[in-house]
């Protein structure tokens, strides 16, 4: 990349390495039933593009199968993979649906929660099975070979640095948002 971390001391960290994607995150399989101690996450809980909850999850009445996830674990949505339903997790729960339940095996979750919202992972989670409900092909997207850094420190800083400016955008959303209702009361009310 073009844009690099300097470690501590000013210098330079290790240049960056290809990796097949199968190689940095485990794949996590199993059912469970959500609970409120468990909540289930699903694909309409979900803002798609975002990777942010929509809703709080753990009200939801009821229960239903699905796989267990940990926190930092990466719930990556593979079907129809093109409305980026992704979350990274600060809770354990049950993923309900077509989710991959991914578990960082070399760097942290922070880091790769944003290698998947990469036009490049993209493309290749794209390249799906299935013409009504098109999934994401495991086989083809951990057989994928995307550029990491050799160092996991300078993965942890870019992971800081995304989700730092996730955050901000995320406050400035909300900031938008009010200022739009207080202009609509305000429209409504001086012009009767």
């Amino acid at each position: 990349p073009r844009l690099r971390f300097k470690k501590d001391d000013g210098s330079d960290f290790p240049a960056w390495e290809q990796c097949k994607f199968g190689e940095l995150v485990k794949r996590i399989s199993g059912s469970a039933l959500s609970s409120p101690e468990n909540p289930g996450v699903e694909y309409d809980d979900i803002n798609s593009g975002e990777g942010t909850l929509n809703k709080d999850v753990r009200l939801k009445v009821g229960t239903k199968k699905g796989q267990p996830f940990e926190p930092a674990d990466l719930l990556y949505g593979k079907l129809r993979p093109y409305l980026k339903n992704i979350l990274l997790p600060d809770f354990s729960g049950v993923a309900i649906g077509d989710f991959w339940v991914l578990r960082p095996a070399k760097y942290s979750s922070k880091f790769l929660f944003n290698l998947i919202q990469t036009p490049r992972f993209e493309e290749k989670a794209n390249c799906s099975a299935g013409s009504k409900m098109p999934r994401a092909d495991w086989k083809l997207v951990s057989n994928s070979i995307f550029a990491v850094p050799k160092d996991p420190r300078e993965a942890e800083r870019i992971g800081e640095l995304f989700l730092s400016l996730n955050s901000t955008i995320t406050l400035h959303q909300r900031k938008l948002e009010k200022m739009q209702l207080l202009k609509k009361a305000l429209l409504q009310q001086m012009f009767i």
